[in-house]
């Protein structure tokens, strides 16, 4: 399948939020293994954290509960990892993926209706768009706050296009994980999988994959 015919004729375009607007898996996987170091004495392997990406806190802290045989329910999780300083209202190296920017003002231009949809605390990601400047692009931003299943239950992009007035057929999924990919398939979009992360995921479950927001720029003509 090519990128131009999966994007041809789309009225929306619903974006996952870490790892496909801004590279923060680096500093999730960074995050996660402080805690578990500090906390617990538990050196977390890199493969183990790429399972959680796309999870939310409590999907994150049972599986690695299950891994390594410890005692850390989501609540706990998130008390611990407040301890760090926040990536998207402290950390002051975060920014957009190259042509982020000019993508998301290429899209508005068109007249497409652009979501974010993603397993972090919707406040947070209002606070990181506003640092990057991007906040005036998306129409909806569903976070893990707004829905009561995520990932990869289609409910959060089933919330997308109903916040954007769009169906199925109307819309295409970016994302950059496999559990991301599972809800976007399971809500009947189409996919892109972004492979631009430092943290680069497996996105054989997309229709297409790219390495860079020129691709997609260029598919859109």
């Amino acid at each position: 399948m090519r990128l131009s015919s999966i994007v041809t004729g789309k009225k929306a375009f619903l974006f996952d939020f870490d790892g496909v607007i801004t590279d923060s898996e680096t500093y999730a996987f960074m995050s996660l293994k402080t805690v578990m170091k500090k906390y617990y004495d538990v050196d977390v392997e890199d493969a183990d954290i790429s399972l959680t990406i796309g999870m939310d806190a409590f999907g994150t802290a049972a599986e690695v509960s299950r891994k390594y045989g410890v005692d850390m329910p989501g609540e706990r999780f998130i008390e611990l990892v407040r301890t760090i300083p926040d990536y998207y209202t402290e950390y002051p190296g975060i920014k957009p993926f190259p042509l982020i920017p000019e993508l998301l003002s290429l899209l508005k231009e068109r007249g497409m209706r652009i979501a974010i949809v993603s397993s972090t605390r919707t406040a947070h990601l209002h606070t990181a768009l506003s640092r990057m400047g991007l906040e005036s692009y998306p129409e909806a931003v569903i976070g893990g706050d707004s829905v009561s299943r995520h990932k990869p239950d289609p409910e959060p992009y089933l919330a997308g296009m109903d916040a954007l007035g769009c169906t199925p057929e109307e819309a295409v999924a970016i994302e950059d994980s496999p559990v991301g990919l599972i809800a976007a398939r399971r809500a009947g979009l189409n996919t892109i999988g972004f492979k631009g992360s430092v943290v680069e995921q497996d996105t054989s479950l997309a229709d297409i994959s790219i390495s860079g927001y020129q691709e997609l720029i260029a598919a859109l003509g």
